[in-house]
């Protein structure tokens, strides 16, 4: 993944990361000097949004860009992070959006890093939502608050809902309106969430989000494969997991 950073001259790069820098580490004297003790060890100290806004002195874009390649790496090393089950991933990205809220890529990661790895899909819908008011131009961001509420918060009608907002942009696709139907019909939940994440996976153009709806699609389409009816509906499955990669015998 390539992080999205705004074009700068040299000097003002170096600079502004200098100053990011600054805002960090000062940060972290400050807590050393107060003695506060973090309640969670593997918790990670961010400045308050208000501070670092002020601290960024105007370039609060570029300050947010440089927490994001923080927030990746913290998010990439797993095995600390299912140890403190991702107890950051929030202020991350409550902070990220703060200072940028134009900025559309953290709200992907508040579905899937808030809303299922964190496990606060409440906290993950309170981002988003600043997502959508400050981004009232494309219907990725009510799409986003529509799959947080079905897959995370198994709020069906919620979903519905925000899939019919996404499908009334002029550019939206036309199957949003139709899995807003799906949502609110009796169709099988193995069914729907198969549904939800194949969109997903065809849809995003994050590696991280579609690497993580591939796997679970893989996940579903295996449930599928070994409780398949008739040999018609496993050949069908397998023929679903060899588009994902994975290659199952059929007897």
């Amino acid at each position: 993944m390539v992080p999205v950073i705004r074009k700068q001259t040299m000097w003002q790069i170096f600079a502004l990361l200098a100053l990011a820098l600054i805002i960090q580490a000062s940060h972290a004297r400050l807590i050393a000097k107060l003695g506060i003790k973090q309640a969670e060890p593997t918790l990670v100290a961010l400045p308050n949004k208000e501070v670092a806004r002020l601290m960024s002195l105007g370039n609060q874009q570029f300050v947010a860009d440089c927490y994001w390649l923080s927030f990746i790496q913290y998010l990439g090393d797993v095995k600390v992070r299912r140890l403190d089950h991702y107890r950051s991933c929030y202020n991350f990205l409550d902070l990220i959006t703060y200072l940028d809220p134009h900025f559309v890529q953290p709200y992907w990661f508040a579905a899937f890093a808030v809303g299922a790895d964190q496990g606060r899909p409440d906290l993950a819908a309170k981002l988003i939502n600043r997502g959508l008011a400050f981004n009232q131009n494309n219907w990725y961001l009510p799409w986003i608050a529509g799959f947080n509420q079905y897959l995370f918060a198994h709020d069906d009608k919620a979903a519905a809902n925000f899939y019919r907002m996404a499908a009334k942009y002029p550019d939206a696709p036309e199957w949003l309106e139709r899995q807003a139907v799906v949502l609110e019909s009796k169709v099988p939940t193995l069914i729907k969430e198969i549904r939800t994440w194949g969109l997903i996976y065809v849809n995003s153009k994050d590696p991280m989000v579609k690497e993580a709806a591939r796997k679970r699609l893989v996940s579903l389409w295996l449930t599928v494969f070994h409780q398949a009816p008739n040999l018609q509906v496993k050949r069908g499955a397998a023929d679903m997991l060899k588009g994902l990669g994975v290659i199952v015998d059929v007897k």
